[in-house]
């Protein structure tokens, strides 16, 4: 698979809020940790 497709699937996931993370994004959870 192209690198721009595999970049779009891991967006989408990273951004998905998550139950387990009180329906915040990792990527939010990133941020916060790394603050």
């Amino acid at each position: 698979y192209p690198q721009s497709y595999l970049n779009k699937i891991a967006s989408k996931l990273n951004n998905r809020p998550r139950k387990t993370l009180g329906y915040r994004s990792p990527a939010a959870m990133l941020n916060e940790m790394l603050r």
